[in-house]
């Protein structure tokens, strides 16, 4: 059995808007940072890392080229904001995002270069 995979690029921006609705209704305190994710999985590059499950390679939202790791398993990511406030920062919510548009189309979350 083949795993599908999600890229971006299957992904509409309807699916995008509904998937950040319920993300806002259940983290209303977090709707700058889910914004932010929903910008980089329009806009930006996320990999999965073939090394580590649960990791991916994530672009900046305000710094083309420059990219971040994030563990999803762990629940981490190596960019300022996370590290100085412990939050879950736009990186993060890409991910989770692309994960709840990759559920919704029965695949596993795997986005290409926007």
């Amino acid at each position: 059995m083949t795993t599908q995979q999600l890229s971006t690029s299957t992904v509409t921006v309807a699916e995008l808007r509904d998937v950040v609705r319920v993300a806002v209704e259940r983290h209303p305190d977090q709707r700058a940072r889910i914004d932010k994710g929903a910008t980089i999985v329009l806009l930006r590059a996320i990999a999965p890392d073939p090394t580590y499950a649960y990791c991916f390679t994530v672009e900046s939202e305000g710094e083309p080229g420059r990219f971040y790791s994030v563990d999803h398993g762990v629940g981490v990511c190596d960019c300022a904001d996370h590290e100085r406030r412990g939050v879950v920062c736009g990186h993060q919510w890409a991910v989770r995002l692309l994960e709840a548009l990759a559920r919704l189309h029965g695949r596993q979350a795997v986005a290409v270069a926007a």
